[in-house]
């Protein structure tokens, strides 16, 4: 097979979604050449694509913890009229009061402009095919990435790699090793397929369709899964945002995850069969492209987050930023949800360490794969502690090219800490 040579970098990162976005605008910031590789035709991930436009959570017991790129984004994006974003400084609201909510169309735009300002090579459309190494004598050097282009199979060269895939892709090819699940690879968190209502009900209408509803329900043309515990009254509020439970998959398994796909839009369509026979004028105007996933690999790190060390807001002498979400553990099918709200005055930190990939010298991950076990990771995977993440991790990239060779240890972790306060984020 032919392979196309493409350019070499400092910074590859792979994945575009909130962290590889932030990832990829602190390298090149930093001075650094950097390329982002994203599977998807459009930047954001989770937040655009796939259609969770709620991005939280930035505060913590009334007062900022994140900032940096990833809110500078969106306080941008608000002056732009494309994002709603609450009071911060008020303190003991429900959680999901604090998301900041987007346009998609906007975001995903606002993003390709900061793209283009700092320079950023774009792979678009392009996912990684297969990863490139080389073994020294302490471990695996990834030394690029093969994606795949309408021109065929191109390589990119890298001096350093950050995998903001989600899955952690990049890292688990290139032989790191992971966790993924609990007691086995399909005991994770169930997926979302969001879908996007049309129509509101009179209230005439709206009896029509409750009614309806518990007839699909009792005569099984729905489950109870389609609703993952909510009322037929969540359901038209949210407008079909973070409805359903998709169940019994592994996004980190491709033939999971077109199993997965299929019965997303199963479940999608019981709902809009049950709309339409209930003749209440509410419809279903289309979905998201995949079931989101909340729950996949977990790559290995020098350090590693558990949840007790999550909820105690344990102190770490290499915490790089700070993260902030109760543990929010989703439970198969329509059996709700396993929380752990934060005490007063607590706030939890990611190290760097449990974003240096066990085995791999010059390569960090960030988002929703970092290092941690599943109740940890059912906190941190959130969008704004993602968007943190990816920033430290393109501080700590830019970093190991200029003091290391391009190697994540031994790096000087104050240098780290500048770049990032220089760019605007709060350190712990």
């Amino acid at each position: 097979m032919k392979i196309l040579e493409g350019k070499s970098y400092d910074v590859l990162v792979c994945g575009a979604g909130c962290a590889g976005f932030c990832a990829a605008v602190q390298a090149a910031r930093a001075g650094m050449r950097t390329a982002l590789v994203e599977k998807y035709g459009m930047p954001g991930g989770i937040m655009t694509v796939l259609g969770n436009q709620d991005v939280a959570q930035f505060n913590a017991h009334g007062k900022m913890v994140i900032e940096g790129i990833g809110w500078a984004f969106l306080k941008e994006l608000e002056a732009q009229g494309y994002a709603e974003i609450p009071d911060m400084s008020v303190k003991g609201l429900p959680h999901p009061l604090y998301g900041v909510r987007v346009n998609i169309v906007a975001a995903a735009k606002l993003m390709d402009d900061y793209f283009q300002r700092e320079g950023i090579d774009l792979y678009y459309n392009q996912p990684v095919v297969s990863v490139e190494v080389e073994e020294e004598t302490d471990g695996t050097r990834i030394t690029g990435v093969l994606i795949a282009s309408k021109q065929g199979i191109r390589r990119l060269k890298g001096t350093v790699a950050v995998d903001c895939t989600g899955d952690g892709d990049v890292c688990a090819w290139a032989g790191a090793p992971y966790e993924c699940g609990g007691e086995s690879e399909t005991d994770l968190q169930p997926g979302t397929l969001r879908y996007y209502l049309d129509g509101s009900p009179s209230q005439e209408g709206l009896a029509a369709l409750s009614a309806g509803v518990e007839r699909a329900l009792q005569e099984g043309r729905l489950l109870p899964e389609d609703f993952a515990g909510h009322s037929l009254g969540n359901v038209l509020e949210a407008r079909g945002d973070n409805i359903n439970h998709i169940s019994g998959f592994n996004a980190a398994d491709s033939d999971s995850k077109t199993a997965a796909e299929i019965r997303g839009r199963q479940s999608v369509l019981r709902m809009l069969e049950a709309f339409r026979r209930s003749g209440a004028g509410v419809t279903i105007a289309g979905c998201a492209p995949e079931v989101a996933p909340r729950e996949s690999r977990r790559i290995l790190c020098d350090g590693y987050i558990t949840g007790e060390d999550y909820v105690s807001a344990r102190r770490y002498a290499d915490a790089i930023c700070y993260s902030f979400y109760p543990i929010d553990l989703h439970r198969s099918g329509a059996n709700g949800i396993y929380q752990v709200f934060l005490e007063e005055g607590r706030v939890p930190t990611i190290p760097l360490s449990a974003l240096q990939p066990r085995g791999l010298v010059n390569a960090y991950v960030a988002g929703r794969c970092a290092s941690g076990d599943r109740l940890a990771n059912s906190a941190y995977r959130v969008k704004a502690s993602c968007m943190a993440m990816g920033q430290a991790a393109g501080a700590a990239a830019a970093v190991a090219v200029q003091e290391n060779g391009g190697r994540a240890r031994g790096c000087r972790l104050e240098h780290i800490k500048q770049i990032l306060l220089e760019n605007g984020a709060i350190v712990p």
